[in-house]
């Protein structure tokens, strides 16, 4: 069943953003089947939809975690301002398509 991930990053910049993106490789995570994200009033937004919740939650706990701690200690990220994100899931029943 589709998963959806709303974030809202407070303080985080697009150059902020791309520090994180930088350590997640570039090759598509399993399971993921959309990723939008841009700026917003005082902040960055991401939206991602997953195959599944088990697919999102491998990304963060294998990969995303990591990647905002790699870019605070090489680029100086606040891993704090990632670690601070309010969320929203979704899951497939609630979204159009199946």
């Amino acid at each position: 069943m589709p998963f959806g991930v709303l974030q809202e990053m407070p303080g985080v910049s697009e150059s902020e953003y791309r520090l994180v993106e930088q350590h997640l490789g570039p090759d598509r995570p399993p399971g993921l089947l959309a990723h939008v994200a841009g700026p917003v009033e005082g902040g960055w937004r991401i939206i991602n939809v997953w195959q599944d919740e088990a697919a999102f939650r491998r990304f963060q706990s294998e990969r995303l975690i990591r990647a905002a701690g790699l870019a605070a200690q090489a680029e100086g990220f606040d891993a704090g301002k990632s670690a601070g994100f309010r969320s929203m899931t979704v899951d497939g029943t609630e979204m159009p398509f199946r």
